[in-house]
């Protein structure tokens, strides 16, 4: 599918999930005048967060010879590859680094305008299974709620139950009793994607008193406004904002990400390619998984060395 199908067709998902989700809110139980009030404000969020521009995910930088072009999910993107492309180009070699999603970082690869695909689902059992890849690093994914939330932790076992639609008030957690409106994106539906397996065993059946959203913006949004909200979402896009008194974090079974891989929520992030160029690939890994990529990748993701990730380093990195 070209470039301007899958624009369309995004365009298209984004307002076709924004009108389901705001039907869902209806479907939220809700027994008390504040949370009727609650549901009126976080329509009204909705509303603003349909018009989310996603354009600067889809623009595409322009490609000039010799460089080395990577495309992909975003996570990658805002986690550590666009600092890794500022910090890693100098004269002679430049990466340029542009986001999007994993089919747009396979699409890139296999149609020549990308060297490098970025995912954030593993590679086998996606649409690239059997293309060459690097596992680079572990995403978090973060618990987050209103920062005004009582609720400070959660047990691996309660998100499942609310993942399931199981638990429903945030009583059983130690809050107030009103609904909890989960706030999730349906991840890549048809991929394996390792916290939904860790949740609900790989099925895509979130709970019913979901709130479904296209964007992990649109889940960091509507849980910073919306005392009732519950979200998992990439730390990169959290921690800013827990920083600044915006969200908070929820300890899952006492462990916060960026702790290291006791954190029970990880996701792989990996980029696949469709042949190896050893002129300008090399030089990238080699910086990518030395001493100064690491510490960028560090700090938002779990980084995975040159020996877990199965690459050679050159001699003279």
């Amino acid at each position: 599918m070209n470039e301007l199908g899958n624009s369309g067709r995004r365009n298209f998902l984004l307002i076709s999930k924004s009108l389901v989700a705001a039907w869902m809110l209806g479907r939220i139980p809700v027994s008390r005048g504040d949370d009727d009030r609650q549901l009126e404000s976080i329509m009204r969020i909705q509303g603003q967060i349909c018009r989310t521009r996603l354009a600067s995910e889809d623009a595409l930088p322009r490609k000039l010879a010799g460089d080395l072009f990577y495309q992909g999910t975003h996570i990658l993107t805002h986690g550590a590859f666009r600092d890794l492309a500022a910090a890693y180009s100098q004269p002679g070699r430049r990466m340029v680094a542009a986001g999007g999603g994993c089919d747009d970082g396979i699409g890139a690869v296999r149609t020549g305008v990308a060297d490098l695909g970025g995912m954030c689902c593993p590679v086998r059992g996606s649409r690239a299974e059997g293309m060459p890849y690097r596992l680079v690093a572990h995403d978090y994914k973060a618990v987050i709620a209103h920062p005004d939330s009582r609720v400070t932790q959660v047990s691996l076992a309660q998100l499942r139950k609310i993942a399931r639609g199981e638990i429903a008030r945030w009583s059983v957690l130690g809050g107030p009793d009103r609904a909890i409106a989960l706030v999730a994106r349906k991840h890549c539906p048809d991929y394996f994607e390792p916290v939904r397996h860790l949740l609900l065993d790989n099925r895509p059946t979130w709970s019913a008193r979901g709130i479904y959203v296209d964007t992990d913006e649109q889940i960091t949004d509507t849980v910073s406004r919306y005392p009732a909200a519950l979200g998992l979402v990439s730390w990169v896009f959290v921690k800013p904002l827990a920083e600044s008194g915006r969200l908070r974090v929820l300890a899952v079974d006492g462990r916060h990400p960026g702790q290291g891989r006791d954190y029970p929520l990880l996701g792989p992030l990996s980029v696949v390619y469709a042949r190896w160029n050893d002129t300008s690939m090399r030089p990238f890994f080699d910086y990518l998984y030395g001493p100064t990529g690491q510490r960028i990748l560090g700090r938002l993701l779990l980084p995975v060395s040159a020996r877990e990730a199965g690459y050679a380093p050159s001699a003279v990195a």
